[in-house]
């Protein structure tokens, strides 16, 4: 059987009543599984037995995830997280919690409704950590993935889009892992309004990423990965705003020379977003979106501020006239 990419959408029909089905199971702490069924190591699944091997994985994993999901409310906008710890820490995406210290509301898959507030927030990776105000501490939550996902892993968006909505559940989309780095997740498990922030499950039930950028096409969905919330912990949970580096790549050297302006250009690496911008070796950068650059570093931090993929200016200096040249900054996978 030949799976072509989006196909999953045509079969995720078998699914359906997993989503919707209001089962009663036991809580599991935490929610996750040791035993892959084979169906799931192949590159595509090759017969009926297969979908029906992996139907019954995920019909065990939905109800258990469920109870870990959640809409998450705040001002007048709406979101989705997932609860990573029996204390109630939620994970989202910091675009949907806004600032650390404001108030949300978290809604359970029951309906029931929480009062929260948001801690820490990584606002380059748009990760945010938000915790339920209760002193319960048996909430049901989803283990954190200790390794990072590949490209080919199947993986599932389990969330709420369009808001919480008793009547149809979480809507859960099945597909796979494009491309991972320390900065991004990519996967064809198509994303609407209101996912942002939601979970994105290995096929084991671990978390390992959450939503946060929808694309133009079904296989340019992103998400933060796992390692941004665990390698950051202490600094989310102590409600710290800070910023991280992006992974944005600009593709130059350079060195700046006591008593000259901005910084000469040492070396232009081939096919990066510099060279293909027509950035020559011996140019002079004076600034970046308008700051003016004072040394090889302090350009690195100013690259890493900005998101992959967006369009960005330099003023440059090139035989004693000044250019403006935009160039769309590239990605790093190391």
């Amino acid at each position: 059987m030949k799976i072509f990419p989006g196909a999953s959408l045509l079969w995720l029909s078998l699914f359906v009543g997993i989503v919707t089905a209001e089962e009663s199971v036991p809580k599991t702490y935490p929610v996750s599984v040791e035993v892959i069924p084979e169906a799931f190591t192949k590159p595509v699944p090759e017969s009926v037995k297969d979908l029906q091997e992996m139907q019954d994985h995920l019909t065990s994993l939905i109800p258990r995830l469920k109870e870990c999901t959640v809409n998450l409310q705040v001002g007048g906008a709406q979101g989705s997280g997932v609860i990573v710890s029996p204390e109630g820490h939620v994970l989202t995406a910091a675009h949907v919690s806004g600032r650390p210290d404001r108030k949300l509301s978290v809604i359970m898959s029951d309906g029931n409704r929480y009062r929260a507030r948001s801690l820490g927030r990584n606002k380059v990776l748009d990760a945010s950590l938000v915790k339920i105000e209760s002193d319960r501490t048996d909430w049901p939550y989803c283990s954190m993935a200790e390794e990072a996902s590949k490209p080919g892993d199947w993986c599932m968006v389990v969330a709420h889009p369009g808001g919480y909505q008793e009547e149809r559940g979480m809507v859960l989309r099945l597909g796979r892992v494009i491309l991972e780095n320390p900065w991004m997740i990519q996967s064809d498990c198509e994303l609407v309004g209101g996912d942002s922030g939601g979970p994105l499950f290995g096929i084991d039930g671990k978390v390992i990423g959450v939503n946060t950028r929808i694309g133009e096409s079904t296989d340019l969905n992103f998400h933060v990965p796992i390692e941004a919330y665990t390698r950051d912990w202490e600094r989310l949970v102590a409600g710290e705003d800070f910023r991280t580096h992006s992974g944005a790549y600009l593709g130059v050297s350079g060195v700046v020379k006591q008593g000259a302006p901005g910084m000469e250009v040492t070396k232009v690496y081939p096919g990066d977003p510099a060279d293909r911008a027509g950035l020559l070796e011996g140019d002079v950068l004076l600034t970046f979106q308008a700051r003016k650059i004072t040394s090889m570093q302090q350009l690195v931090d100013l690259v890493g501020a900005e998101v992959p993929g967006r369009s960005v200016k330099l003023g440059v200096l090139r035989d004693g006239e000044t250019l403006e040249v935009t160039l769309r900054l590239g990605m790093r996978w190391d």
